[in-house]
């Protein structure tokens, strides 16, 4: 079978192992995996899931940190015609139970660093029968039946948020996923043998698909790190290392480098061929100030995308300079992939597609769109309409078809009849040392009859004097007040982490506004603490 006759992408497995089985597929603290090392591993893995009562149709939840025995669990799930789940391992238990209880999942595979925690959650989840562990799948098992699979089956369920009410699904079929990994890998121009570098997770749609598969589909050799890099630094010598080509973060994870790696010596990037950024808002400043430090000229290609669409939608142009708006806010995330068509949508009686620097909804038509959310009708209908995935992202064409993605038309804040976007307040704020990561949200207040303007902010010292903290909440009112003309009603500060984000990276604002208005972030609030319901200072003058 040729790599264009793969339907399925047990298919695109069997092709690599049968036609180079010695080739590495992917490399894992200095321990390559060949292509024809994994195609056993997954078979084998298959079995013992077959063993173990799972069949075709099965969902499989996969709780995996980066390792070795991700990939098998993945590719032998599918194998079998069963379903992988690939969850974020770290979930809570309450929020793994609504998962596990939304897909139907019979079966978990985790490793024992999360056993208590999925343990826990099955008890609130009676349809997860089995918990396994890779060790139980290594183990000798009959070979099973082997279903005959097609495009039109389910690859994988891609669940886009942790909420432990709405838990959303997105069904892939195989179909989708190969016509998204065959466009993106076109339209990126990789070459086989290129040497990939990511440090992403392996839950995430940009590190599982986007370099994951798609290095499989690309031929290219892939070097994996773990995702919780306490330092930088590590992911830059990892591609000084390999003389990497290729690599991807999003946005933070450039900025992160910018605040914590210093000093450049012994480091050299300048392999990079291609170094993509998405999944959050992108910033100029970012791109331009981490170029500057390392060394690179025009490397770092924005993109957007998103799991309802598989993954890829637009790519910048490789090897230019990113465009800016005349704002200077938003940078450009560029042209569709092959295959895929983008416009701007206004809703209205009637609606109508819009024009050139028009901005509105931003809708896709794409073969890798989903085939629906996971047993919820009702929201696949308003995702799909007329044929178009409305992608609930707001955004503008330039008259050569560029894109600009400006933000999410839930997460608007609408202050006194003034409209805010997040990421306008979050940039200023992040910029604040002391800060971690910050969010920007609405909440609603019945007393003025307007949103308030409220700024949950991720420290990197949770464990300061209160003066300290103190101090850092003034210094955030007085920046945003000098950078955007207002003060927000109240600035939260939080733990590393309690800022709820999708698998893919993005800040559930809309989720972190409902956990503000409950006051139920809880132990995440370090400053002010519990019980003195603080007015952020100088607040009386927003807008």
């Amino acid at each position: 079978m040729e790599l264009a006759e793969a339907r399925t992408l047990v298919d695109l497995l069997a092709i690599r192992a049968g036609g180079a089985p010695s080739g590495v597929y992917f490399e894992l603290y200095d321990e390559p995996t060949t292509y024809g090392d994994l195609w056993e591993t997954s078979r084998g893995y298959a079995a013992a899931l077959a063993a173990a009562g799972i069949g075709p149709g099965d969902r499989v939840a996969i709780l995996l940190p980066t390792c070795k025995e991700f990939f098998p669990t993945f590719f032998g799930t599918m194998a079998l015609g069963a379903i992988p789940v690939p969850l974020y391992p770290t979930f809570g238990p309450e929020a793994m139970a609504a998962i596990f209880t939304h897909s139907g999942a019979r079966a978990a595979v985790t490793i024992s660093w999360f056993e208590s925690a999925v343990r826990q959650a099955q008890a609130a989840a009676p349809g997860l029968t089995t918990v396994l562990a890779p060790e139980d799948l290594a183990r000798p098992a009959p070979e099973p039946a082997w279903p005959a699979l097609t495009g039109e089956e389910t690859a994988f369920l891609q669940y886009t948020s942790g909420s432990t009410g709405h838990p959303k699904g997105v069904d892939l079929p195989h179909r989708s996923v190969l016509a998204n990994i065959r466009a993106f890998v076109q339209a990126v121009r990789v070459e086989p043998g290129e040497p990939v570098v990511s440090w992403l997770p392996l839950y995430h749609d940009m590190g599982l698909i986007g370099l994951g598969l798609g290095s499989l589909y690309a031929d290219c050799h892939l070097y994996l790190l773990p995702p919780d890099l306490r330092n930088p630094r590590v992911w830059l010598e990892e591609v000084t290392r390999r003389r990497a080509t290729v690599t991807a973060s999003p946005d933070f994870g450039y900025r992160n480098c910018l605040r914590n790696v210093h000093d450049v010596a012994g480091l050299d990037l300048t392999s990079l061929r291609l170094a993509f950024t998405g999944a959050e808002p992108i910033r100029p400043e970012t791109v331009r100030d981490f170029e500057a430090r390392f060394g690179l000229k025009n490397v770092i290609a924005p993109a957007y995308g998103l799991a309802e669409a598989t993954l890829a939608v637009t790519v910048g142009d490789l090897g230019a300079p990113i465009r800016v708006d005349p704002s200077g806010r938003w940078v450009g995330v560029g042209r569709p992939i092959p295959g895929v068509d983008v416009a701007i949508w206004e809703d209205g009686e009637p609606g109508r597609f819009l024009g050139p620097g028009e901005a509105g909804e931003i809708v896709v038509r794409t073969p890798g769109a989903m085939r629906g959310y996971y047993r919820d009708p009702d929201a696949t209908r308003r995702a799909f309409r007329s044929g178009w995935l409305h992608t609930g992202d707001l955004g503008y064409l330039e008259a050569d078809g560029y894109l600009f993605v400006v933000g999410r038309q839930k997460d608007l804040i609408i202050v006194r009849g003034e409209n805010l976007m997040p990421l306008d307040v979050e940039t200023v704020v992040d910029a604040i040392p002391g800060v971690r990561y910050s969010a920007a949200v609405g909440v609603g207040s019945e007393r003025v009859g307007t949103e308030r303007l409220v700024v949950v902010v991720e420290v990197r010292a949770p464990e300061a004097e209160p003066v300290r903290h103190s101090a850092l909440v003034r210094a955030i009112v007085r920046a945003i007040h000098r950078a955007r003309g207002f003060r927000p009603s109240r600035v939260l500060l939080v733990r590393p982490g309690a800022i709820p984000k999708t698998t893919s990276g993005k800040i559930q604002h809309a989720r972190l506004a409902a956990l503000v208005a409950d006051g139920t972030l809880g132990d995440a609030v370090v400053y002010p603490q519990r019980g003195t319901r603080r007015r952020a200072p100088e607040s009386a003058g927003e807008p």
